[in-house]
C-alpha cells in the first residue's frame, strides 16, 4: 500500500519529515526535509534537534506536541519515522524502561495528522546510521586491526539504559547491487551468563535484590545495572570509596531504586583511575560486556564488524586501548582457543557519535522514498 504522498512523489521532491531517537532515558527529535537527492548531513533543518528526559511527560505523544508547538504550518511534518527502544508489532510497542503506556504510531499519526507515523526499533535506526559512517567516525579496539569484509554480516550492540542489538544482513537487489537489510532483535533480554566465580555471586545478589528467578543481560550489565555492580563490589571487595567523599554520599544509598545514583561519574572516576572501587566497577562491566560481545560473534559471525554504540562504549574505549591487561574478551577467547582465528578477522569498533539514531531514522526514511512504499518492510 502506498500513501498519497508517495504516489505523487517526484524524484527531486522534498518532504517534511519528523525523525526521532527514543531510548529509556532520552527522547531526541528533529524536523528535516528529505529527498532522494539529500544526505542527512545536507538535509535542511526545519527545526533544530531537541532532547527531552523520558520522565518529563506521561505519554510519548506529548513530546511530539511540545516539539512542534512553535512550528509554522507549512513546515509541519508530512511523515515521521521514530526509532524507539522496544519490539515493534503492528506499528506499536510497549517500552520496558519508561513509565509510558503503549506507544501506538498509527494512533499518534491520526491524532496529529502525520501519516505515515512509523515506529522502528531504536537499534534498527542505529544500524541504518552505521551505513553512512566513515573510518574516522570509529575507534578500533582490536590489537591486530582487521579490516571489515565486504558484503558480510555486521552487528551493532550498545548498553544504554537497556541493551540494544541489531544485525545488518547483506542481500543482492534485482539490479545486482548489494544492500544491507536491517534485522533488529531483543538481544538485551538474553540470559545473563556469568563467566567466573565473582560473576556467579553477582548473579545470586541480583536474583535476591530484584526478586527475579532469571536475570537478563541488560539488568546485569547495562546502564541500569551500574548501581547494583557498585553496591555488590563494595560489599564483596571492602574497598574505600573516594567518590563518596567527593559527592553527596546519599546519592549512593539504596533507596527509591537508585534513581539519583551517579552512574556517569562512577564510570568517569573508574576510567580515570581516581577511585579503586569505581575502577573495579568498570573492569567488572567490561568482562560482562566482553561475554555478550563474544556470544554475538559466535551467533552472527560478523566479518563486516561488531559496532559498539552509545556513551558507555565511548567512555570506556580509550580505557580498553590503554589498559591491555583489562579482561575485555581476553578470557572469552582464551577458553575458546579454536576460535582465535575467527576473532582475529572480526573488527570491533566503537562508534564515536552518540546520537546516531537520528541519522539512522533519516536513512530509514530515505529508503522508504527509494522504495516509494511506506508499508514496504525496511
Amino acid at each position: 500500500m502506498t500513501s498519497q504522498i508517495f504516489k505523487d512523489l517526484q524524484p527531486d521532491q522534498e518532504i517534511n519529515c519528523l525523525i526521532g531517537d527514543v531510548g529509556g532515558t532520552n527522547v531526541r527529535l528533529q524536523l528535516v526535509k528529505i529527498s532522494l537527492k539529500l544526505t542527512y548531513s545536507k538535509a535542511p533543518q526545519l527545526k533544530q534537534y531537541a532532547s527531552y528526559n523520558t520522565d518529563l511527560y506521561p505519554q510519548f505523544q506529548d513530546y511530539i506536541v511540545e516539539y512542534l508547538k512553535d512550528v509554522q504550518k507549512e513546515n509541519l511534518p508530512q511523515i515521521a519515522i521514530i526509532g524507539i527502544a522496544g519490539p515493534i508489532k503492528n506499528n506499536s510497542t510497549l517500552m520496558a524502561n519508561t513509565k509510558w503506556s503503549q506507544v501506538d504510531g498509527n494512533a499518534i499519526g491520526q491524532a496529529l495528522n502525520i501519516r505515515p507515523f512509523l515506529l522502528i526499533n531504536d537499534f534498527q535506526a542505529v544500524a541504518y546510521g552505521i551505513l553512512g559512517l566513515q573510518q574516522t567516525d570509529l575507534i578500533q579496539l582490536n590489537p591486530k586491526n582487521p579490516n571489515p569484509k565486504d558484503n558480510s554480516v555486521k552487528t551493532v550492540i550498545g548498553p544504554g539504559t537497556g541493551l540494544g542489538v541489531a544485525r545488518l544482513i547483506p542481500s543482492m537487489k534485482q539490479n545486482n547491487v548489494w544492500e544491507y537489510n536491517i534485522w533488529p532483535c531483543e538481544g538485551g533480554h538474553v540470559g545473563y551468563s556469568p563467566s567466573n566465580d565473582l560473576e556467579i555471586e553477582y548473579l545470586k545478589f541480583l536474583r535476591k535484590r530484584l526478586g527475579l528467578g532469571q536475570i537478563v543481560a541488560e539488568k546485569a550489565m547495562a546502564g541500569q545495572a551500574v548501581p547494583y555492580i557498585y553496591t555488590f563490589l563494595k560489599e564483596q571487595l571492602g574497598l574505600d570509596s573516594q567518590i563518596e567523599k567527593d559527592l553527596d554520599k546519599t546519592l549512593f544509598e539504596d533507596k527509591n531504586d537508585f534513581k539519583q545514583f551517579p552512574s556517569t561519574q562512577v564510570f568517569q572516576y573508574g576510567v580515570e583511575k581516581k577511585d579503586q572501587l569505581c575502577q573495579s566497577v568498570v573492569d567488572f562491566f567490561l568482562t560482562s560486556y566482553g561475554t555478550v560481545i563474544g556470544d554475538l560473534v559466535c551467533n552472527t559471525m560478523p566479518y563486516g564488524g561488531i559496532y559498539l554504540f552509545g556513551n558507555i562504549s565511548i567512555g570506556v574505549a580509550n580505557y580498553i586501548i590503554n589498559n591491555p591487561q583489562v579482561n575485555f574478551l581476553q578470557d572469552y577467547i582464551k577458553y575458546r582457543p579454536h576460535l582465535n582465528e575467527i576473532f582475529d578477522q572480526i573488527p570491533i569498533y566503537v562508534i564515536k557519535q552518540a546520537s546516531l539514531g537520528l541519522e539512522g531514522a533519516y536513512q530509514a526514511a530515505y529508503r522508504l522514498l527509494e522504495y516509494n512504499d511506506y508499508e514496504k518492510d525496511i
